[in-house]
């Protein structure tokens, strides 16, 4: 609507400058009339574009900034300085300038095994004569699958407490996984004779003999271990192995079954279950002659 009453001021404009026939009559070529109308047609171009220019400057300056710039078609907000350094936005888009409340502090997650070998030794260092101390750093160790280091641990903890059944005990299964198998036997008989009745060390005994093809002596301390404590999960579950190792499918898968019976949430059980799907699934599957089961 503006540029449509700009056009009708322009041609009021030029009918008044170029008289009742106007600048687009008819003009005589090269004569002091048509050269007088072509001047006067750029001096009011010249008038008209000035006055354009002075009017728009004007009304701009009366205009409060906001609106000035709205009516060219960006805000003033939007307006940024070509050599202005982008400034690195907040992680949330809604986050405020302000700095956040400090949020509750989560949970320490737990030490890794690095970690705790580490405070162990922090106190020994201060109390070198504590077997518990020592004891405690050899399982750290153990379970960081530092045998040799662990083996080191458990002697220092028994050296100072000779009757130290549990370093015992653990000793001579780190004796067993390192295949020192006979220095192992030594060692749980020790245990046992300090509490006959010690159901991990009657367990870890009876695999010593196991590993030496004592069969019928390692299969007794698994029952012994059963009947000092009926709930005891690893007693069936080793006697189920030497079942299931001669052959004899049905009570091994007896004696996995009583582990759910009696210990369902123990670790025996949950590798017992894997197993009995195994068996009963060889039991009733051919097979090549001569072909085991795989089990755990």
């Amino acid at each position: 609507m503006k540029n449509v009453k700009r056009e009708r001021r322009t041609e009021r404009f030029l009918k008044k400058l170029g008289g009742a026939r106007g600048l687009g009559g008819p003009r005589e070529p090269g004569g002091p009339r048509g050269l007088f109308a072509v001047v006067a047609l750029m001096t009011a171009i010249l008038l008209l574009c000035c006055s354009t220019c002075l009017a728009a400057d004007k009304q701009t300056k009366n205009e409060p900034t906001g609106q000035a710039t709205e009516k060219s078609g960006v805000k003033a907000s939007e307006k940024t300085p070509a050599a202005q350094t982008p400034v690195a936005k907040p992680p949330s888009a809604q986050q405020p300038s302000q700095a956040p409340a400090q949020q509750p502090t989560a949970p320490q997650a737990p030490p890794s095994n690095l970690q705790t070998i580490q405070l162990i030794r922090a106190e020994v260092a201060l109390d070198s004569l504590n077997p518990r101390l020592h004891y405690q750093l050899g399982n750290a160790l153990h379970e960081a699958d530092d045998k040799d280091g662990a083996l080191l641990e458990y002697e220092k903890a028994i050296s100072l407490k000779p009757n130290f059944k549990e370093a015992l005990v653990n000793k001579g299964a780190v004796l067993n996984e390192m295949g020192r198998v006979t220095d192992a036997i030594d060692v749980f008989k020790k245990a046992l004779a300090i509490d006959p009745k010690d159901t991990k060390a009657l367990v870890n005994y009876g695999n010593s003999l196991y590993a030496m093809q004592l069969y019928e002596q390692a299969t007794k301390q698994y029952e012994l271990a059963i009947a000092v404590d009926s709930t005891f999960g690893e007693g069936y579950y080793y006697l189920g192995i030497a079942f299931a190792d001669a052959g004899i499918y049905r009570e091994a898968v007896r004696e996995w079954e009583l582990i759910l019976k009696v210990a369902p949430n123990s670790e025996a059980a949950k590798t017992a279950r894997d197993n009995i799907d195994t068996l009963k699934n060889y039991m009733t599957t051919d097979v090549k002659p001569g072909t085991k089961p795989r089990l755990e």
